[in-house]
């Protein structure tokens, strides 16, 4: 019986890759490099941005390079990454739904924390969250399952009386590492095919489907 659900945020609850790909794409031209389109620009991301970059430059491109591309990401997205972004279909009524039925809501997010609290802010300015935590200092990334500790301590809760949705194979393995009900977000970035493969348990058609699913798993 799950008693709250967390979710990531590029690819869940949100389309945020149109702003990814504009940063990370003007991020790359200041260093003279290939851009992406945004179908590439989905297969970068869910590592964090440091492993997008890594896999958005040309092999052999020196770390010193990588870390300009990096640095211009950073402060080009905090600055623009509510433009083009938009809602999934769905998305408010999933979180409003869980709200209604009186499970607790939180955002865990490999995104900067501060940009990740901006963003929702900006979305979802009426829904109650808990929390929401993104990539900071000392804390480490999804799928390490050292990334729920802040989650765990905020609910007060074991983790598996938590459902951990998300859109990629890493948010599924976080979930499974953490002991969470692994919940897939197949209207994301990658395949209904992946998130099975990566062994999630619930793999909803929709948002509408996904709060059934959870629902049922509340009820037990």
């Amino acid at each position: 019986m799950i008693k709250a659900v967390v979710f990531d945020l590029d690819g869940t609850l949100l389309d945020t890759i149109p702003d990814i790909t504009g940063a990370l794409n003007r991020a790359l031209a200041s260093q003279g490099l290939p851009t992406h389109t945004v179908e590439e620009c989905k297969t970068f991301i869910g590592g964090g941005i440091r492993e997008a970059v890594r896999r958005a430059v040309p092999a052999g491109t020196p770390d010193a390079v990588q870390e300009k591309v990096l640095a211009f990401y950073k402060e080009d997205y905090r600055l623009r990454c509510t433009e083009g972004t938009d809602y999934y279909p769905g998305a408010r009524e999933l979180l409003a739904g869980l709200i209604a039925a009186g499970l607790p809501v939180g955002v865990l997010s490999n995104k900067t924390e501060a940009t990740a609290q901006h963003i929702i802010r900006t979305y979802f300015p009426d829904v109650d969250f808990r929390f929401v935590h993104g990539r900071a200092e000392g804390r480490p990334l999804k799928p390490d399952p050292g990334a729920a500790a802040p989650v765990l301590e905020e609910l007060g809760l074991p983790p598996e009386e938590i459902a951990y949705v998300g859109d990629s194979g890493t948010d599924i393995i976080f979930a499974k590492n953490t002991g969470m009900l692994p919940a897939a977000a197949p209207w994301g970035y990658r395949s209904r095919e992946e998130l099975a493969a990566e062994g999630a348990a619930l793999l909803p058609k929709d948002p509408a489907q996904l709060l059934e699913q959870l629902l049922g798993a509340a009820r037990g």
